[in-house]
């Protein structure tokens, strides 16, 4: 992937997205069509975003048994297709232009007046989130991409203008090196996507040139806790402004006070007390997510307090903690944690709410299961019980022969745990007598489709055992 320096979009007239219904795709096919493009697609799917985007005005094949670009002259993939996928093939042999997404959307949003950019491990969905909820409602009119829905608005993109652009950006597949954003917000480093980098250093160095890659002022805003961003950041000697938690940070939290799903903090601006922020979204990492959003938005001219307000009303993305249903006897959340850190924090939070807690948990990829087995072994402490299901491939090859098994026997300690696999949960958790309280289903994989189909049989007519 390059940066892309000509001014693809105005040379284009149809662009067309290989694998359209995903979250990243979809977002880009209406921001194209915002700018006056017509978009068309295919997915190997039907989806809920497929059916969106046909409601849009969005033409969207489903399957790839032919190739239909139609008088398309630009074609749109993502890291999620193969090279031997059959219209990408087709399309590299006509001669179309075919572009990454993530050549495609940093064009975009290099060129615009002022950008922000979400990096990070960790929280970049929610961070990314909280910033376009707080500037749509402040009425700076932006555009945003979110890596997931945002609650309030009801999508992942806000079509706004070309002066001011939001967006979550991939550090994955390394695309997140063809940005240059104005405001760049790092919200933490830890080792993943060892698929793709070697090790923490590499993923260091690839973070290094994405802060050198900022344009005037060239900011960043990062999170003060992590050792190592911190050190990168400071030997960067670009502009940047700090958050966290201790009173080093230049935007930090004090008097914190945990409430069930939601809680309030101090913030303080330079060890100076600004104004108290009252959140409706759970845990310690929400915090460090407000933070961030306050440290950037304050940058762009507004006003923390009018921050503060707004972030109240947040009700959080899309599989971050997203509740499914409630009742006096029950709550279904689902959640996208599948790195170690993710799960721990999402269980502390969900903890705080003094409730018993069903966790049932779906490994992504075969590489990170490998890698973090240790890491996932201790991660579930707070849990009341544990259910593990199959191992989410991601299109991976099972190259070490790992299974579900693999982390069962990790697992060392007094939580209930079993094996289920996905047909198996439901029926099981309707067929537990007395249960009650919070039923997470944590994965990145496709357990939230067995989130929504729980939370749709308490809702209807076939209620759990007790």
């Amino acid at each position: 992937m390059n940066q892309i320096r000509e001014d693809v979009i105005h040379q284009c007239r149809h662009a067309y997205l290989i694998g359209i219904g995903g979250v990243g795709m979809s977002a880009l096919a209406r921001v194209l069509k915002h700018q006056h493009l017509e978009v068309s697609g295919s997915d190997i799917r039907e989806s809920a975003r497929t059916r969106e985007l046909k409601q849009a005005g969005i033409p969207v094949a489903i399957g790839q048994s032919q190739v239909a670009f139609g008088d398309a002259d630009l074609v749109i993939y993502s890291s999620a297709i193969r090279n031997e996928h059959l219209e990408l093939l087709a399309a590299r042999a006509s001669g179309l232009k075919v572009y990454h997404r993530a050549e495609i959307l940093s064009s975009l949003l290099n060129r615009a007046k002022t950008s922000v950019a979400v990096a990070g491990t960790h929280g970049k969905t929610t961070t990314a989130s909280m910033i376009s909820f707080v500037l749509t409602e402040l009425g700076k009119n932006p555009t945003c991409l979110v890596g997931g829905d945002v609650l309030n608005l009801g999508t992942n993109t806000v079509l706004g203008s070309d002066d001011l652009w939001v967006s979550e950006v991939d550090e994955s597949d390394q695309s997140h090196e063809l940005y240059t954003p104005n405001y760049s917000v790092i919200t933490n480093l830890e080792p993943d996507h060892l698929d793709h980098y070697e090790d923490m250093q590499a993923i260091r160095k690839s973070f290094e040139v994405f802060i050198s890659n900022g344009r005037d002022p060239g900011l960043v805003v990062y999170f003060n806790e992590d050792v190592g961003l911190r050190e990168i950041v400071s030997l960067s000697h670009c502009p940047a402004i700090s958050y966290g938690f201790s009173e080093e940070a230049d935007f930090s939290a004090g008097n914190i006070c945990y409430m069930p799903f939601g809680l309030e903090f101090d913030l303080f601006e330079e060890s100076f007390f600004v104004t108290k922020v009252r959140l409706s979204v759970p845990g310690r990492h929400n915090i460090a997510n407000a933070l961030a959003c306050i440290a950037v938005t304050v940058q762009l001219g507004c006003e923390p307090e009018e921050v503060a307000r707004i972030l109240t009303r947040f009700r959080g993305a899309g599989r971050r903690l997203e509740v499914k249903h409630e009742s006096s006897e029950m709550i279904v959340i689902d959640d996208y944690a599948h790195h170690p850190t993710e799960v721990k924090a999402s269980i502390s939070a969900l903890k705080k709410s003094g409730k018993p807690l069903t966790v049932i948990f779906q490994p992504h990829r075969y590489s990170r299961t490998r890698y973090f087995l240790r890491e996932f072994a201790n991660a579930f402490d707070g849990a009341d019980q544990l259910i593990l299901t199959d191992i989410y491939s991601a299109g991976e090859s099972n190259v070490h022969q790992i299974d579900i098994s693999s982390l069962y026997h990790e697992i060392k300690n007094d939580i209930p745990v079993r094996i289920l696999r996905k047909q198996e949960i439901i029926p099981a958790l309707c067929a537990e007598h007395n249960l009650n309280g919070i039923i997470a289903f944590l994965g990145a994989g496709d357990i939230g489709d067995i989130a929504d189909e729980f939370a749709n049989r308490l809702k209807g007519a076939h209620p759990v055992a007790g």
